[in-house]
C-alpha cells in the first residue's frame, strides 16, 4: 500500500542526512508525489488560489479512511494553475474556490495540509528544496 504523502513527508524530516532524505523520496517515488513536488517547488508553476477557503476537517477519521487522498486528488490540481490550457475559460475564481473545498474536505486533515501548502508554494518541509529534488530526480523540475 501506497503511504500518504504526509508520512513520506514525516519520515523525510526524521532523516538525519541529506542522502538519506534523497533515498526517502527515490524509495517513495510516485505520481502524487511529485505532482506535489513539482507544484510547491517548481518556480514556471503558479496557482490562482491566493487563500485557502475554511473546510471542514475531519480529526476523527482513522488514517487511511478518508474518501480520497492525494493519489487521487493531485491529478486536479491543474484546475487551479495559471494559464493551463485545460482549464475552461468559463470556470470561474468561485467555481475553483467550490471545487477546492470539496477537495480539501474529502482528504484526510494532514493530506489536505499538503495539498494546500503546495497550492500556496510552501511545502513547510525543512530541507526540502529545489535543489535536493532536482537531485532526487533529476529532470523533473
Amino acid at each position: 500500500m501506497q503511504k500518504n504523502i504526509y508520512e513520506i513527508f514525516t519520515e523525510f524530516n526524521n532523516a538525519t542526512t541529506r542522502e538519506d532524505k534523497i533515498n526517502i523520496l527515490r524509495k517513495n517515488d510516485c505520481y502524487a508525489l511529485r505532482g506535489v513536488l513539482v507544484g510547491g517547488l517548481a518556480p514556471y508553476v503558479k496557482f490562482s488560489i491566493l487563500k485557502l477557503p475554511e473546510y471542514k476537517k475531519d480529526h476523527h477519521m482513522p488514517p487511511g479512511m478518508s474518501y480520497s487522498s492525494l493519489h487521487h486528488e493531485i491529478g486536479r490540481a491543474y484546475i487551479f494553475e495559471i494559464g493551463n490550457p485545460r482549464v475552461s475559460p468559463q470556470l470561474t475564481d468561485k467555481r475553483k474556490s467550490e471545487i477546492l473545498l470539496q477537495m480539501l474536505e474529502v482528504l484526510e486533515p494532514k493530506e489536505a495540509e499538503v495539498f494546500g501548502n503546495m497550492l500556496m508554494k510552501d511545502l513547510k518541509i525543512p530541507d526540502l528544496t529545489l535543489e535536493l529534488v532536482q537531485e532526487a530526480f533529476p529532470g523533473l523540475i
